[in-house]
């Protein structure tokens, strides 16, 4: 067949054939072409003259031609050294020979990797998911490496739990509301491992957290200006805890129809805030209040909501909230049905100046963005199934929406250019549900 000329040749070849083949069902394009660049005559390593030495065939992958895959056959030729027998072959610029593809590939697998499943490229290009996610992590490492991120002022640390893995730590930037990095494991060694060897380090100045004590030692080795506030989510949990503390007791004394009724109608309306509180939570609150039996409960609810008031009603003053708690604490009764809440109050105590220290950041530091985060990676559906940290790590750091509020925020120091309307990860929920499937082979986030 005459040779050919295409848009899509590659460089320094000339195309010979294309001709359609079929592979396990499924119709390729097979390009045949040669080499027509320039030929070494002479050795490069001793100065000797070369001559031809037969030809080599060099199978790759390309990018989908006419809206199938294409995989090329190029023949190249091999030159000998007459005195020294080195042999010399050319290397083509448009090829990757370590992944077996032309660079565009690559490059198009990897940015589609970002939008998509590994299943689905692998198919547009008749190749294993298993070879999609290998090149998906070489090019995430690649990046790794040209892409940098201002060190955080605020840094928001708390952790998420998924099977196969064990705990993942996430790192926010607070003020900017952007993912940092995600770390696996969450033990002390681990944090201040990383956090000693973050750079800048120095410029941290407030990370907020909730109460895992090795934090302490950590931020005070490896960033020593930095102040600890804990998230104040984390402290009025603690109320709804004891509140629900005191209702399981008090059903306790109840038939079990009553115990069923109870929880069923009170559980989830005792957690709730007066302020929310729709009209027929409210009515039976106040039905609650004229039955003696559940008098203990109503009493736990108000404790738990003047609790909440410590923050809600002393916004800017740190004092006045001091002795808000002060207050606050007085009120809880000695009965051992309450001891839920002296442990609430014994915890204020223990963590004092972190938790009041919350009173003190020039911003609203909370990690309200930290957990919207982890929600982008919490799993539901990953039982008997294997899992990648290093791939999940990866499509959430380098989501199109992190990199762009990184890009806005001026804390992108050194990265790519994020187009306009280009992809998004495939795990940013439009309807923000948690529930996410997985992949067995790949540890793939999935619809």
């Amino acid at each position: 067949m005459a040779s050919m000329t295409t848009p899509f040749q590659l460089e320094n070849t000339n195309i010979i054939a294309m001709e359609p083949k079929f592979k396990d069902g499924i119709e390729y394009n097979q390009i045949t072409c040669g080499y027509t660049g320039p030929l070494q005559q002479v050795c490069p390593k001793c100065g000797g003259k070369m001559y031809k030495h037969g030809s080599r065939k060099l199978n790759i992958t390309d990018t989908p031609v006419i809206g199938k895959p294409a995989k090329w056959t190029i023949i190249l030729p091999r030159m000998r050294c007459s005195q020294c027998k080195e042999i010399w072959q050319p290397e083509l610029s448009d090829i990757d020979e370590n992944h077996k593809m032309t660079k565009r590939a690559y490059l198009d697998i990897a940015q589609r990797s970002l939008k998509t499943t590994f299943s689905s490229v692998a198919e547009d290009y008749l190749l294993t998911k298993m070879t999609i996610r290998n090149i998906f992590t070489d090019f995430m490492q690649e990046k790794e490496g040209t892409m940098h991120f201002r060190t955080p002022t605020f840094i928001g640390i708390d952790e998420i739990k998924i099977k196969k893995i064990g705990e993942v730590t996430v790192i926010t930037d607070l003020e900017h509301h952007t993912l940092y990095d995600m770390l696996n494991g969450r033990n002390q060694k681990t944090l201040t491992e990383y956090f000693m060897n973050m750079p800048d380090r120095d410029k941290v100045l407030w990370v907020c957290s909730d109460m895992y004590r090795p934090f302490q030692k950590t931020i005070g080795d490896a960033m020593p200006n930095a102040r600890w506030a804990i998230d104040h989510f984390h402290v009025v949990m603690k109320a709804n805890e004891a509140v629900d503390e005191v209702r399981k007791r008090v059903q306790d004394s109840m038939s079990k129809r009553e115990r069923i009724d109870t929880k069923k109608g009170l559980a989830y309306t005792l957690k709730m805030r007066e302020r929310d509180l729709a009209p027929e939570d409210a009515s039976k609150l106040r039905a609650c209040r004229k039955a003696e039996r559940y008098k203990p409960m109503m009493q736990a609810y108000d404790l738990k909501e003047e609790f909440f008031e410590i923050y809600d009603e002393n916004p800017t003053s740190k004092e006045n909230a001091q002795k808000a708690f002060a207050e606050w604490e007085k009120k809880v009764p000695d009965d051992e049905l309450f001891h839920k809440f002296k442990e609430l109050a014994g915890t204020v105590h223990h963590f004092y100046e972190q938790i009041f220290n919350y009173w003190d950041c020039p911003i609203a530091i909370s990690n309200g963005f930290t957990e919207c985060t982890n929600r982008l990676i919490r799993e539901n559906n990953l039982s008997g199934r294997g899992y990648s940290f290093d791939v999940l790590r990866a499509r959430t750091l380098y989501r199109k929406a992190n990199l762009n509020a990184l890009m806005k925020s001026g804390n992108l120091l050194i990265g790519p250019v994020i187009p306009e309307n280009g992809p998004v990860f495939h795990m940013d929920s439009a309807d923000g549900t948690e529930g996410t499937a997985f992949d067995p082979e790949t540890g793939e986030i999935l619809d």
